[in-house]
């Protein structure tokens, strides 16, 4: 798939600038890199907006095409219009192969669980982790095998598996995801 963005050097800057440039069908945005200033830019919204919505990942690489050089970015935030949902304005942040990052990734119950034919179910209880690896091993999902879980059972997040090259960033271990429902029949 295609995440090529097309980007402008902007010059002018400030409140007037930025409505003018989105009454012209552009949007202001920043690119920013550890140590070096930020670069302002501007950006064709809908392009970005399709980038997503094919990728359907927020977690997408996009390659910033700025003059001569395309830069590997992702999209940090994202300010939108409360109710036209427009973008109003985009903040980058520049990611190199070299530098691990930090994002947050959906987890997914994979299976249906050991404890499915007593009417066991599955509460997914925290439905992102934040992972750190580099830009080209961020996973789409995290799944969890939920297949051998009986009632009562929990995952915590020491026990969600991650694939190679990424870690999960956590202070403290926590529950995951759990298997609920009645424990035997009512006699």
């Amino acid at each position: 798939m295609d995440t090529t963005l097309n980007a402008e050097p902007r010059t002018n800057t400030g409140k007037g600038a930025a409505r003018k440039l989105r009454a012209a069908g552009k949007v202001p945005a920043v690119v920013y890199a550890d140590g070096d200033a930020a670069t302002e830019v501007e950006i064709d919204p809908a392009r970005l907006d399709e980038i997503f919505r094919k990728s359907r990942n927020r977690n997408t690489v996009v390659q910033l095409k700025l003059g001569d050089a395309e830069v590997p970015v992702l999209v940090q935030e994202a300010q939108r219009h409360p109710v036209s949902r427009q973008f109003l304005h985009v903040d980058f942040l520049k990611v190199g192969a070299d530098k691990p990052v930090e994002v947050m990734v959906p987890v997914v119950a994979a299976g249906r669980p050991a404890a499915a034919v007593l009417g066991g179910r599955i509460r997914i209880i925290r439905r992102e982790l934040k992972v750190r690896c580099t830009y080209d091993r961020i996973p789409e999902t995290l799944d969890v095998d939920v297949s051998p879980m009986e009632i009562g059972d929990i995952v915590k997040a020491s026990e969600v598996p991650t694939p190679e090259g990424v870690s999960l960033v956590f202070e403290t271990d926590f529950n995951v995801l759990t298997c609920f429902g009645k424990k035997g029949g009512n006699k």
